[in-house]
């Protein structure tokens, strides 16, 4: 497991777990590459948006002129597949969908002319240089971690990373490489700051009901304090990246196994149930867990320094 934490646009922390390969013993690094799965769906909101800033791209266009056909009542357009509110009638509710969400593979090849592959490199990966970001089977300049899984008896074998590449999940990075791109992002070099602000924004249902979701990002308001976040969980891959703006600062962690996703529920938008999230919250913004005594500490701590000020 490879574990980071970002502030005032550096990564000012990091660990590694364990090892990247058991058989080799291979430490972990800032520069380990490991499987993103859904992370990558993070590089696609960068990449739709731009886009859409451009004006080359209408996210209340029906998604069947670019060719998807998915069953169903109503009109379906790139928005719903983009906030996983394209399930049932459009725009009623939210339902994470990886499938439906990867459909922005015809999205993205019809708006910029070529695949997602050639055009996350020729936006985002070349121009910061990542070079430990990419496709599985890609040249990289340190070796990707090797999958695992637990056995019945809870012992670690050896496993296989999903193959499949696209807007929905498939990319592998660094932890350095990931911060590398949320810095870039902080300093606005691929989206206007209100144009990334259509990212972070949670969507509403066709009735106005907030949702935990926004364009390529769960959002959500916990004790006031606004959180923007995504999970990983596919065969042998866990990871999570979490942004607390109002403190300028995020959490990233990236596994070689499933553990620290599979059975958390994340896809419902809580990220309280992440393991790692709630760790990083209680420690570092205790305040947003109800119930957390850290929380109440914090609220004395505020108190108290409000009534110095006052005198």
């Amino acid at each position: 497991m490879a574990a980071g934490i970002l502030h005032d646009r550096e990564l000012i922390w990091f660990k590694g777990y364990s090892v990247a390969d058991l058989a080799a013993q291979t430490p972990v690094t800032q520069n380990t590459p490991f499987h993103l799965a859904s992370l990558t769906k993070t590089f696609t909101s960068t990449l739709i948006l731009q886009r859409v800033e451009q004006e080359r791209l209408d996210l209340d266009t029906p998604a069947s002129e670019f060719g998807i056909k998915l069953d169903g009542p109503g009109i379906i357009t790139v928005r719903h597949l983009f906030s996983h509110t394209s399930a049932g009638i459009p725009g009623t509710h939210y339902c994470y969908d990886g499938s439906r969400f990867a459909q922005l593979d015809r999205v993205i090849t019809s708006v910029t002319g070529c695949g997602f592959k050639d055009h996350l490199k020729a936006v985002i990966l070349e121009p910061l240089r990542l070079q430990n970001t990419g496709q599985l089977g890609d040249r990289l300049r340190t070796q990707l971690a090797s999958p695992y899984q637990a056995d019945p008896s809870g012992n670690l074998v050896a496993a296989a990373y999903p193959t499949y590449y696209g807007t929905a999940a498939g990319m592998v990075s660094s932890v350095f490489d990931y911060a590398s791109y949320l810095i870039a992002s902080q300093e606005h070099r691929f989206l206007k700051p209100e144009t990334q602000a259509l990212a972070f924004t949670p969507s509403r249902s066709n009735k106005g009901r907030l949702l935990p979701y926004g364009l390529g990002w769960f959002v959500e308001t916990l004790r006031g304090t606004r959180v923007i976040w995504h999970y990983g969980h596919w065969d042998a891959v866990s990871a999570l990246v979490l942004m607390v703006p109002e403190r300028d600062v995020t959490f990233l962690v990236l596994a070689n196994t499933d553990a620290l996703s599979r059975g958390f529920d994340l896809g419902d938008g809580r990220i309280v149930r992440s393991p790692p999230g709630y760790i990083f919250l209680k420690h570092f913004v205790p305040e947003a867990l109800p119930g957390n005594p850290l929380s109440r500490l914090w609220q004395v701590i505020q108190g108290r320094l409000e009534r110095t000020r006052g005198a």
